[in-house]
């Protein structure tokens, strides 16, 4: 009885596996375009202002998707491409720092 279980547990995760690898060939892929000009410092700041505002609109996007509705749906939280942490990142942060994060006092 071990051996058969054993047996399908390794089936379970070869099916896993295989899933996972076919999903991964759905993943989004850029354009041209958009990597020759990535999100930089300054849409870093300004996304880190926005980001309550995108937070908001991702959850309204999502709960309506639950019923068929396309509304919101291409506002993200994170710009892609992006420029990367010394650049984009630190953006956002100063850009969420205006609600008080940094230096509050």
């Amino acid at each position: 009885m071990t051996v058969m279980r054993l047996f399908i547990q390794r089936q379970r995760y070869l099916f896993l596996v295989i899933t996972l690898l076919l999903f991964s060939g759905c993943a989004t892929h850029y354009t041209q375009e958009a990597y020759s000009d990535p999100y930089g410092f300054f849409s870093g700041i300004w996304h880190g202002f926005i980001f309550p505002y995108a937070l908001i609109a991702n959850i309204i996007s999502w709960f309506l998707s639950l019923f068929g509705v396309e509304f919101l749906s291409n506002i993200q939280i994170i710009g892609r491409p992006n420029t990367g942490f010394f650049f984009y990142y630190i953006g956002f942060l100063l850009g969420l720092s205006a609600y008080g994060g940094a230096g509050a006092r």
